[in-house]
């Protein structure tokens, strides 16, 4: 008689009882396993998603599927990939570690952490972009948009997929009202993520109506060379190499073998075109250098130099506006003290000039009484 093999619990590993619930953890296995394919539905969703390069619509779905089953490691292992195409090497990284961390053998995401530990410059380079672009942020609610120019610069030269700098770079020039700048730098954001709301907000609040923001979209997918970079691409396809409806569909095996031919011919031709024009790009380089230092930098310091003197002039004025009126406060004093002189003085003068009467005229003995006829007299 064969030997029923016992169920084990989705969330603990333990044995289910008959009634359907843990023994360990005391889950109903129907309610995990609902949830569970709700969270497989969602990363199916995401992944859809990022093969089409809505990333921040995969996002959205594949947080969903993380609501329902966090242990989900296929949609931890895409959703590090998202991230990391996006620039953000640090929320890529957590979403590995977690997905190693849950299974720890036959995990893929083993082989992207070991990647970034062999390459330690990637890990440098991850904190070098989160610190330049923590200032950027710095200088730019300052309003020093001439110094976060600078630091996103440096930040996109270093990750050209940093979608966040790229949108603080459009922000800075919507600020400048140079929206012929801020459209460029919005179509480098949708060729990176074809549906990216914040890029999309930015387009309407510029005036854009819903007809041009789409027409918009399909001239950066068709101009931006980062369009046709398909080692993305090829990563995800890689994370569910092993899900059999993959393997048993022959037309999505073509899809992974053309785009994995395709990045190694696209490969090849940059590298002969690096080689070939490296004396020219390296003039450039000199040249991008000396403009970015005559247009940014100088004039930077220069309107810096001016705000400063401005705000010491405006100190000065300040406190001489004070002396003024202290000034005035004492010549106020002055006159009526000098007034008040001048009543003394007019009061001393009608005292003097007032007539008294004339006693020369009394004798010693005199009576009173005939003082008085006198002086009645006179």
């Amino acid at each position: 008689m064969a030997t029923v093999k016992p169920v084990l619990c989705l969330n603990c590993g333990a044995q289910v009882k008959k009634n359907g619930y843990c023994s360990a953890c005391s889950m109903p296995q129907s309610v995990l396993k609902k949830a569970y394919n709700t969270s497989d539905y969602y990363y199916n969703i995401g992944y859809d998603k990022a093969a089409a390069r809505d990333l921040s619509g995969a996002i959205e779905s594949l947080n969903m599927s993380l609501r329902y089953n966090k242990k989900n490691i296929m949609t931890r292992n895409l959703l590090g990939l998202i991230y990391y195409e996006m620039g953000e090497t640090i929320l890529a990284l957590s979403h590995w570690v977690m997905s190693d961390n849950y299974q720890a053998s036959d995990n893929i995401a083993a082989g992207y952490l070991k990647e970034l530990k062999q390459d330690s410059s990637k890990l440098e380079e991850a904190d070098f972009i989160a610190k330049k672009f923590n200032t950027a942020l710095g200088y730019a609610a300052n309003y020093d948009y001439d110094l976060a120019l600078i630091q996103l610069k440096s930040v996109l030269g270093t990750n050209p997929h940093f979608v966040k700098g790229y949108l603080l770079l459009a922000l800075i020039h919507i600020q400048d009202s140079n929206y012929e700048k801020a459209r460029a730098v919005i179509r480098k954001v949708l060729s990176i993520d074809r549906a990216n709301p914040l890029a999309i907000h930015y387009l309407r609040e510029m005036g854009d109506s819903d007809d041009n923001i789409i027409k918009f979209r399909m001239e950066s997918q068709r101009a931006d060379g980062m369009t046709t970079d398909s080692d993305y691409l090829d990563r995800i396809a890689a994370d569910v190499v092993d899900d059999e409806d993959i393997l048993n569909n022959p037309i999505k095996k073509k899809i992974i073998i053309s785009r994995k031919e395709q990045a190694n011919v696209k490969s090849l031709d940059k590298e002969v075109r690096f080689v070939k024009y490296s004396g020219m790009y390296m003039l450039l380089g000199l040249i991008l250098g000396i403009l970015l230092m005559s247009f940014v930098v100088f004039p930077g310091k220069k309107r810096k130099l001016v705000r400063d003197n401005e705000a010491e002039l405006d100190l000065y004025s300040e406190q001489l506006a004070v002396k003024n009126s202290s000034i005035k406060a004492l010549n106020d004093q002055i006159e009526r003290m000098n007034q008040e002189l001048e009543d003394l003085y007019a009061e001393k003068k009608a005292a003097e000039d007032a007539k008294l009467p004339d006693y020369s005229n009394i004798q010693h003995g005199m009576s009173d009484e005939d003082i008085w006829n006198m002086l009645l007299d006179e």
